[in-house]
């Protein structure tokens, strides 16, 4: 949006300080707010302006302001330096001075009412010539408003009555004075290149001058290169600085700028006043006077009314002259605002200032505050600009010092929206956004971000110490080396053998063998000692159709007694599962686990292998009643625990949707070790101590006492050499095989949870989820709540709009924080991404709902009061 700022610095001086005042609108509208303000006292200014100054006057440059004979001056890099040095410090004070808290409610009020986006133009209204000198674009205020530039305008001023028609190509005078140490060919060049009708003077005499300004067809834009200055060109004398309008008004019949036209005339202003005036009516526009110290011509110009004028408000280097003439036209020419064009090309001169310092600091825009500046387009006549609001409306020119003006228009004359509206829309707008979420997240479409969000919970749970009650040996790479199986098999039968003869005399409470063995063993001894060892479990695995994985028998060494074969052909008390997420596709991340499943011969298991271990161990070795009641409607109950359990074909659970589990399953709450290096295992997803094979083999059974006896020993492959028992974990960092978790851990993790639910202290956390009603009533509160805070933001200020995004910030880290702590302390999987989607969606929609009919309303309803 195109914004107009008027800054009006009212009577004072740097000695006493100004009055001062704001008034911000959109262009060609009556100002929408105002506020008021006080410029201190700054008498040091006085003197770092004219440090500064002494200093760009004596580096010598060659500048297009005329040397007096015989003096030439060369500038040094410490000069240069120097300057640098000065200007640095005169900025830094206006800074300093602007920054004060006299002025804090016109610099408020500009952060208020002004978006980093708006194309705005900041006009400083005051006679003062000290303050209409001083670099104003080097403030912050425009590193963050990169679309606003500054212009200068008098007091004083008055619309012009702009021709009824425009020529179809834009006419420009152009005149070239007197040249002399200057490459004006380049301003020529430039000038060429525009598609305008174009008259050039060179070093004409005044009477051709003023005969061409009175052409009847009239001008667009006055160009004039050459040798200029203004008066007091060697400083601003203090009594100018303590009463500026006194002096002024005593030189306006002299004139206050002068131009070399050739080598032996010059002339001001005032000499062609009222050639110029009949230019103005007749449709000039702009004057641009690409020459040094064009300030007195700037105010000489202004007096007459004219639109705007360019001019150079210090002595400008021919180079500096050059390019920024290059930047203006190639940026004013190809579409730019009049403003944004003299911000770019003054910009692009940054690269000069190496050799030019403070080269930036020299365009000036003066402004009449009753014009609106053109364009390219409209100097043709293409593009209307809108009437200027002062001809539309009588306004009273009422001085903005005044403590009783009235503001004229605000966004608050608008009726405001009354709380019961605010509150439906709220309401309405969190019900429709909590309805298509989820509705998306029923047919599944949230179903992956969910998921990625619950594998972030799980990385971030609280660590915990190592399960003493599980040791896992590990059956690496390096034992399979050592001791490698003629048949091709990861464990070899005479390792399985010497590892049973070592583990059985140290009292484990139970052998869990995490390794198929789906044939007869070919030794006598190792057959007997499968047959024998009642506290040794092995595994099978179930067939897979999902994916055409095919069935696998257990040991034919397990079998039932002949008189015990009525129920089944093994012993289903030493034989258990290996499936985890049966009907899961491959590759994805094990959150589940898996506990009864249908028997399926050859697997004719019912219990999965960890949950026939937790069973045993917890009956067996610590005589707990597990009774299985499969009748509780959230779960089914061992022991004490209700183990709330996703049932076969249940079509969601927590951030799963369209779920098939073929089986009873829980969510597996994975044990996060505090330090996982300690344990052997070299790998974050183990939950208890490791050994590897070689470790258990080569040590004495002294050594190994401690770790065996009473334990649950789980044996499985770890080796690389054998992929296949390999899973994706939410710990896994990548899907490679390397990062992935060999099986045998995840049954510990899954044996772990399961009898620490009935034996840890505290009991350990069986994952579950809420009702859909609860669901429903979480994501639609939050969705409402956003609404609500959306609706009550619009219409307020700038303010009001960052604490709306502070709220929705903070809101979403408590809900983020709600959602993790509702996990890992009550275990309970609460919907966050619906609701961490719906909260800032609810809001904005409530916002747009608003906001569009009052921009419909608001030309409508604006009003003076």
């Amino acid at each position: 949006m195109n914004k107009r700022i008027v800054i009006k610095i009212g009577p004072g001086s740097l000695e006493t300080g100004y009055a001062a005042a704001v008034q911000i609108g959109d262009e060609n509208t009556i100002p929408q707010a105002e506020t008021e303000a006080h410029l201190p006292p700054a008498p040091d200014l006085v003197g770092l302006y004219e440090q500064w100054r002494a200093a760009y006057w004596q580096l010598g440059l060659t500048t297009r302001i005329k040397a007096k004979d015989g003096v030439t001056n060369v500038s040094t890099a410490s000069d240069i330096e120097y300057c640098r040095m000065l200007s640095r410090r005169l900025r830094d004070r206006v800074h300093n001075w602007l920054d004060g808290n006299e002025f804090r409610p016109i610099r408020e009020k500009l952060l208020e009412q002004l978006n980093p986006d708006d194309q705005a133009r900041i006009l400083l209204q005051t006679h003062d010539l000290l303050l209409q000198r001083l670099p104003w674009y080097e403030l912050q205020f425009f590193e963050r408003y990169r679309r606003a530039e500054v212009g200068i305008c008098a007091p004083n001023y008055q619309q012009v009555r702009a021709p009824a028609t425009r020529s179809s190509c834009v006419r420009i005078l152009a005149v070239f004075g007197n040249t002399a140490g200057l490459n004006t060919q380049i301003d020529r060049t430039l000038l060429n290149q525009l598609n305008a009708d174009i008259h050039f003077l060179q070093e004409p005499t005044r009477e051709q001058f003023n005969r061409s300004l009175w052409d009847a067809q009239g001008w667009d834009i006055l160009f004039f290169a050459g040798h200029s200055s203004s008066r007091r060109d060697l400083g601003i004398s203090k009594s100018v600085l303590e009463n500026p309008s006194e002096e002024i008004s005593s030189e306006i019949s002299e004139g206050r700028g002068e131009i070399s036209l050739n080598a032996d005339e010059k002339l001001t202003i005032v000499q062609l006043k009222h050639a110029l005036k009949k230019a103005i009516d007749r449709g000039l526009n702009t004057a641009i006077f690409n020459s040094c110290d064009g300030l007195g011509l700037a105010a000489d110009l202004a007096s007459l009314h004219i639109p705007q004028v360019l001019v150079m408000r210090e002595p400008v280097p021919d180079q500096v002259a050059h390019a920024f003439l290059q930047g203006f036209l190639d940026s004013f020419a190809a579409g730019a605002s009049f403003y944004m064009a003299v911000r770019e090309a003054r910009e692009k001169m940054q690269g000069l200032e190496a050799d030019f310092p403070c080269a930036t600091w020299l365009p000036v825009i003066v402004q009449n505050l009753a014009e609106t500046p053109p364009t390219w387009l409209s100097l043709q006549g293409k593009e209307d600009l809108q009437t200027p609001v002062s001809n539309r409306l009588k306004v009273p020119d009422v001085l903005p010092f005044s403590p009783h003006q009235p503001e004229a228009f605000s966004a608050r004359s608008i009726k405001p929206l009354s709380i019961k509206h605010r509150l439906r829309v709220g309401i309405g707008a969190g019900m429709v956004i909590a309805t298509a979420l989820l509705c998306l997240r029923y047919t599944g479409y949230l179903e992956q971000w969910e998921l990625s969000a619950y594998d972030q919970f799980i990385r971030a749970k609280p660590t915990e110490n190592v399960d003493s009650q599980i040791l896992i040996i590990t059956n690496t790479d390096t034992d399979i080396q050592e001791r490698p199986d003629p048949a091709g098999n990861s464990l070899s039968e005479e390792t399985l053998l010497a590892l049973l003869n070592k583990l059985t005399p140290l009292q484990p409470q139970f052998i869990g063998l995490d390794i198929y063995r789906d044939f007869a063993a070919q030794s006598s001894a190792l057959a007997n000692k499968l047959k024998t060892t009642d506290n040794l479990i092995t595994v099978c695995k179930a067939s897979d159709p999902t994916s055409d994985t095919p069935a696998i028998a257990p040991p034919p060494e397990i079998r039932n007694a002949p008189s015990d074969q009525a129920s089944s052909v093994y012993n289903l008390q030493r034989v258990g599962s290996t499936d985890f997420t049966y009907g899961d596709e491959p590759g994805s991340v094990l959150r589940r686990h898996l506990l009864f499943l249908a028997s399926q011969p050859p697997c004719e298991a019912v219990s999965t292998f960890s949950t026939l271990i937790a069973k045993r161990y917890l009956s067996e070795g610590h005589g707990v009643d597990l009774g299985e009641d499969y009748d509780h409607s959230d779960g089914i109950t061992m022991g004490s625990v209700l183990w709330p359990v996703i049932p076969a074909r249940r079509t969601a659970f927590g951030g799963y949707h369209h779920l098939d589990t073929q089986g009873l399953a829980i969510l597996l709450n994975y044990r996060r070790l505090k330090d996982p290096t300690q344990t052997g295992c070299n790998t974050v997803e183990t939950p208890a101590d490791c050994l590897s094979v070689g470790e258990v083999l080569k040590r004495s059974p002294e050594d190994l006492k401690g770790y065996i006896q009473g334990r649950i020993v789980l044996i499985g492959t770890t080796a690389l050499a054998f992929p296949t028992d390999r899973w994706v974990t939410p710990f896994t960092t990548t899907r490679s095989i390397e990062d992935q978790a060999p099986g045998v851990f995840l049954q510990a993790q899954m044996i772990s949870q399961l009898i620490n639910a009935e034996l840890g202290s505290p009991p350990r956390l069986l994952y579950t989820d809420w009702p859909e009603w609860k669901k429903i009533i979480w994501v639609t509160s939050w969705a409402v709540f956003g609404g609500w805070l959306g609706a009550s933001a619009v219409g307020r200020t700038r303010k009001t709009y960052a604490k709306l995004w502070l709220q929705l910030l903070m809101g979403e880290g408590l809900l983020l924080l709600a959602c993790w702590l509702w996990l890992m302390r009550w275990g309970i999987w609460v919907p966050w991404i619906p609701s961490a989607i719906a909260f800032p969606a609810a809001a904005i929609a409530a916002q747009v709902t608003l906001l569009y009919p009052l921009a419909e309303k608001r030309p409508k309803q604006l009003s003076i009061k």
